[in-house]
């Protein structure tokens, strides 16, 4: 009976890995592609990312985990960009998590991929409308017209998305970020 309560921590680790998982994939991906321009390569640097933190279980001990997990996405994505032939990576635990969760300015290469981060934790019709208005530069109108809707449903989907992109940038405290919206 003493491997029981082993069994249920990695049990649960694995449980909580999973969720940390599925709700972190995608908008990392999309943080990556801000960085990377490129789809294939970014969630090739997520995955690789989330392979290592598996079998290091680097989650564990962390606090903040969103942030760190764009931070070490930020850094994978530059060691990507550097060694892009080579293929090597960087070993997580050369950054210790107080100096990954630091609160540090934000400098201005970061802000489309951290915008695209948090959009992609938006609603997807909401996401839809802020990102043809945000990277396609539509007009309300022509936003309306694409997705067959009225300007008044555009209007109030904008609302929505600043709203809820303001309040996920206050949480996570990425306040420097709101003007850019």
């Amino acid at each position: 009976m003493a491997a029981e309560p082993h069994k249920n921590d990695h049990l649960k680790y694995d449980e909580e890995f999973k969720k940390i998982f599925l709700e972190n994939y995608n908008p990392l991906c999309n943080y990556a592609r801000g960085f990377l321009n490129d789809s294939e390569a970014a969630e090739d640097v997520v995955q690789n990312l989330f392979i290592q933190l598996w079998e290091r279980n680097a989650l564990i001990s962390v606090q903040n985990k969103e942030h760190y997990l764009l931070r070490s996405t930020k850094l994978k994505c530059i060691d990507y960009l550097r060694h892009r032939s080579s293929k090597r990576e960087i070993i997580l635990p050369e950054f210790p998590e107080k100096v990954i969760e630091s609160k540090s300015e934000i400098s201005e290469e970061d802000i489309e991929p951290m915008l695209l981060y948090f959009a992609s934790k938006l609603p997807p019709k909401t996401r839809e409308v802020f990102l043809l208005s945000r990277q396609s530069k539509l007009t309300y109108a022509e936003i309306a017209n694409e997705l067959g809707i009225s300007v008044k449903t555009v209007e109030n989907q904008m609302g929505r998305a600043l709203k809820q992109m303001r309040q996920l940038l206050k949480a996570h405290h990425f306040i420097s970020l709101i003007p850019f919206l």
